[in-house]
């Protein structure tokens, strides 16, 4: 469970961090990772990039000082990073849904936006010797069409199936593919991309759907059972464990959940599916 302290001591870097400007090369190497597979990994593990998450943590805490406090607006969006007073003001009301100032009229704390310092005790319950990956020396091109988002956030992927299902009728064991895109260029903020696809011949636009090749590759493959919402405790391993000892693997900027009629459906105990993971061929 190395890779859960590792990410304890980022956490624990980014508390300290909070009143001063960080980066996503500082913060990384407080993990022991390279910022490649840090953000990967830390987005896998919490569900959020490392921007979104010191954004929200820094605005929790600038809540509590304006409200609890009463401390200035001016003070707060000092300590807490922000070059302005105005800048300050956009993003504490993108988020709370109220200006600062009238947080600290009213004192009264938006509770259910508030995101507390993130602990990680759960994920000492996975079952690491039960996911045991398969080498795949020579796959060949996969030729996709269907629907594309870019996101942040897992819960978006849902939302590229559901879109995917509305354009083309989509059966349960058909073949299916979720295609995560990872950006070029790593920094705080990153967008990932995700497809939610099936196979179709090469540049055909079947039904106006968005169209991607995934090249010839090598891949590990690692099997998820049970419900899709746990599928992050999966990318957890593979990002924490597998990919922290073969680093130099592991280059592709991509991806990929492959579902068929082993997928017995989002919440049941017994589904089947496997995340793909590009690696260079083995001499």
């Amino acid at each position: 469970m190395n890779y859960i302290e590792q990410i304890t001591y980022a956490l624990s870097f980014i508390e300290k961090q909070l009143t001063e400007k960080v980066t996503l090369d500082e913060v990384a190497s407080a993990a022991g990772y390279s910022k490649y597979h840090f953000q990967r990994l830390f987005f896998h593990v919490t569900g959020e990039t490392v921007g979104q998450y010191i954004s929200k943590r820094r605005l929790t805490e600038a809540a509590k000082a304006l409200s609890l406090e009463q401390k200035s607006v001016t003070e707060v969006a000092f300590t807490y990073g922000f070059d302005s007073h105005e800048a300050f003001t956009r993003a504490f009301t993108k988020r709370f849904g109220l200006p600062p100032s009238a947080l600290r009229r009213s004192g009264k704390m938006p509770r259910y936006m508030m995101l507390e310092r993130m602990e990680l005790p759960y994920l000492e319950n996975i079952q690491r010797q039960s996911i045991e990956p398969i080498y795949v020396p020579a796959h060949e091109a996969l030729h996709l069409a269907g629907y594309s988002q870019v996101t942040c956030s897992l819960h978006n992927f849902f939302h590229c199936w559901n879109e995917l299902g509305q354009k083309i009728g989509v059966q349960q064991s058909q073949k299916r593919y979720g295609v995560l895109r990872y950006p070029d260029a790593f920094g705080l903020e990153l967008s990932f991309s995700y497809f939610a696809s099936m196979q179709a011949p090469e540049h055909d636009g079947t039904d106006g759907l968005e169209s991607l090749t995934l090249p010839a590759s090598s891949y590990l493959v690692f099997p998820h059972k049970g419900p899709v919402q746990n599928i992050k405790l999966t990318y957890q391993y593979i990002y924490g464990s597998w990919m922290t000892h073969a680093s130099d693997q592991f280059s592709a900027r991509y991806d990929f959940e492959y579902y068929d009629h082993r997928f017995l459906g989002i919440d049941h105990p017994d589904s089947l599916c496997f995340i793909y993971i590009p690696v260079l061929a083995r001499e």
